[in-house]
């Protein structure tokens, strides 16, 4: 038997004929072969395997202790099998078997129904998680996922297919009814500074702009989430640094906060970073829609708002 596993499929199915039917004849006229046949598969069975399977010293012959063992195991490889092979006559090969989709929350909240409607179109099942930024690259590598849309574009692995999605600042938010200056020093003078999550990729970039500034605000307010920052700034808890697309997300705008811009502008790349050759055209579907929606959302509406914006995000 020439296999590194020490068995095929056909010897498992002979072993466990010989097992149901409790006969070697038996065994032989359900798999249409003769008994001399039977018996040598299971003699090459064993000595692949270096164990005896039957205890051949009593009669009839009853299972080992490793026989026992390997029956179970056999019975259900050999049903795997068979589910395997009925998947495969029946399969629709233009329809992707499983997606697993990893994104940051505020794409799902821009576009979620949409990137959906897509991905149902395309694959007979797919499954969707969002947050967990810092982790997508992992998720990604080790096939925990299949499609990233993330700030992180995993730049360290070269084999990747990369879409951009969007390129917008990090603007200062401060509460609605703030009329000082839009200097950033002023701004954390006059209210305590809202963090992000620190495991967040959002919350690294702003830490090392901040240390780029030499601006170390005290470590007071630390949230989970877009929409927990942009309440507390907009009941006047204090300020943070964020950006057009969390504040999107989280529908607090015109009424509830302030965006200034900052003093040295610093921006935020959302990236759909997938295995290359996997998966046909769906990336591209999926960035193609992301970044439509995009635009004729997001882009438009916050920048009705925002004016100064218009020319600051990007889409694709």
């Amino acid at each position: 038997m020439n296999t590194s596993f020490g068995f095929d499929l056909k010897s498992l199915e002979v072993f466990v004929q010989i097992v149901d039917t409790g006969s070697m004849t038996r065994a032989g006229q359900r798999l249409g072969m003769s008994q001399s046949s039977v018996s040598q598969a299971l003699a090459g069975l064993e000595t692949s395997l270096r164990v005896e399977l039957l205890d051949r010293s009593v009669r009839p012959m009853e299972l080992s202790g490793a026989g026992r063992y390997f029956y179970d195991r056999a019975r259900s490889l050999l049903q795997e099998a068979r589910l395997t092979s009925q998947e495969m006559r029946k399969a629709d090969y233009n329809m992707l078997r499983h997606v697993r989709l990893a994104m940051v929350d505020s794409i799902i909240s821009a576009v979620g129904k949409s990137l959906v409607d897509v991905v149902r179109q395309r694959t007979q099942s797919w499954s969707m998680i969002t947050g967990q930024s810092h982790l997508h690259a992992h998720m990604l590598v080790s096939r925990q996922a299949d499609i990233i849309i993330s700030d992180d574009p995993v730049d360290t692995y070269d084999e990747l297919l990369r879409h951009p999605i969007l390129r917008e600042p990090f603007v200062l938010a401060v509460p609605n009814d703030y009329e000082g200056s839009s200097d950033l020093a002023e701004v954390i003078r006059a209210y305590d500074f809202i963090r992000y999550s620190a495991t967040s990729l959002i919350a690294q970039d702003i830490e090392r702009y901040l240390r780029r500034n030499q601006f170390e605000p005290a470590q007071r307010l630390q949230l989970d989430n877009s929409f927990a920052v942009v309440s507390a700034v907009s009941s006047g808890i204090g300020c943070t640094i964020t950006s057009p697309l969390c504040l999107f997300q989280s529908g607090i705008r015109q009424h509830g906060v302030k965006l200034l811009p900052l003093p040295e502008p610093f921006y935020r790349n959302i990236t759909l970073v997938a295995r290359q050759h996997e998966l046909g055209d769906l990336p591209g579907m999926i960035a193609g829609d992301c970044r439509r929606i995009l635009d004729n959302s997001f882009r438009s509406e916050i920048t009705d708002e925002y004016e100064w914006l218009r020319n600051e995000i990007e889409t694709g």
